[in-house]
């Protein structure tokens, strides 16, 4: 994705018909990746191979009607391949091109997509909401976007995650390298830690520290102790539904991190301050955020504008469910931040543009 600014197309209503007709069969194509992923249509042609819809519908336990509407739709939008268009309809064979394998089946994966599909699917289930919120200034809760979006989020980062966050961006910032690779073993806390990839990553690259996941959310804490187990650390890392601001994590740790939450915050400036209690004297906070521009600028970047989307369906809306709120929004620039993380006491602010990652940003904070 770029991160620079374009040019402003010449404008017209016809340019705009025809970019919201584009954008419409985009949606579309959003929405049947969507169910072929929910209902595992790509993992049955992945696993399986090639298929009929007789033969798709019994792999993967859907009726035929839909499974040989599904197929086609893929093939003529050129996300599945036929092997001959002209056979009858029943007789057609469809299979997955490899290329797109890793992008639709492998969540490790750094081109997987398909989560993506579900957050945007989620931000559309809330529509009526987002629209009486709108009106009345109230919030849309997360829980109201459901399992999709809390998987999606977990997946989305999943990625860089499990690949490259413990291998390449810690090991990149020497004082948190330093100190996870010391004795006496480092203690780490993940904030707001989801389904737990950055626990694990954690874990996984540095075999002596021991990490704690907090996060509010009892859905997502359940699924962080099922990852944990299967990646083989749930012996050094535990995740409980826990308040960052619990009077026992004072002082307790070496380093918080957080990933992509903070700007969801209604009360950043508070959770920061309870970040800073759980740390040592020498500890520090590592925080990713968006990689948004410095200032505001349209028209924007193709991130930007990624980013404005979910702000205006999700995290504007999540962050005004409850009052008072910060109402920061997805577009948290790096300036927002610093204020933030001042006024909540923090004495050192460092802005880390490398490591780098496409869409976020790192931050480290030090009491």
């Amino acid at each position: 994705m770029t991160t620079t600014s374009p040019a402003a197309p010449e404008r017209s209503g016809e340019a705009l018909v025809g970019r919201l007709f584009e954008a419409s069969l985009g949606m579309m194509d959003v929405l049947s990746v969507y169910v072929g992923d929910r209902l595992g249509l790509y993992r049955a042609l992945g696993d399986g191979g090639p298929a009929t819809a007789a033969q798709l519908a019994a792999r993967a336990g859907v009726d035929e009607r839909y499974a040989r509407e599904w197929l086609e739709q893929q093939a003529v939008t050129d996300v599945l391949d036929v092997d001959d268009s002209a056979a009858p309809a029943d007789r057609r064979r469809y299979s997955l091109p490899e290329v797109y394998a890793d992008a639709l089946l492998d969540l490790d994966s750094p081109l997987s997509i398909a989560p993506l599909g579900r957050s945007v699917v989620a931000c559309a289930k809330v529509l009526p909401a987002l629209l009486d919120a709108y009106r009345t200034g109230g919030g849309v809760d997360w829980v109201d976007y459901g399992p999709d979006m809390i998987e999606a989020q977990g997946d989305f980062n999943r990625p860089w995650l499990r690949g490259s966050f413990g291998s390449e961006i810690l090991p990149a910032i020497p004082s948190i390298h330093a100190r996870l690779s010391a004795d006496p073993p480092a203690r780490v806390a993940d904030v707001a830690c989801g389904v737990g990839w950055a626990a694990i990553a954690v874990a996984t690259a540095y075999p002596g520290v021991r990490v704690d996941g907090f996060d509010l959310d009892p859905s997502s804490i359940e699924l962080a102790r099922a990852n944990a187990e299967a990646a083989g650390v749930a012996d050094r890392v535990t995740f409980a539904v826990r308040d960052a601001a619990d009077p026992a994590a004072t002082g307790q740790y070496d380093l918080a991190v957080v990933i992509e939450a903070i700007h969801d915050l209604n009360r950043p400036v508070e959770v920061l301050a309870a970040i800073r209690g759980m740390l040592r004297p020498d500890g520090s906070a590592l925080i990713a955020d968006e990689r948004t521009e410095d200032v505001f600028t349209a028209p924007g970047s193709e991130t930007e504008r990624m980013y404005y989307g979910f702000s205006l369906l999700t995290c504007l809306p999540a962050a005004m469910t409850a009052r008072p709120t910060a109402a920061t929004g997805t577009v948290m620039r790096a300036d927002t931040f610093r204020g933030y993380a001042e006024a909540a006491g923090f004495a050192g602010f460092e802005r880390l543009d490398e490591p780098a990652l496409d869409m976020l940003r790192f931050y480290r904070l030090t009491p």
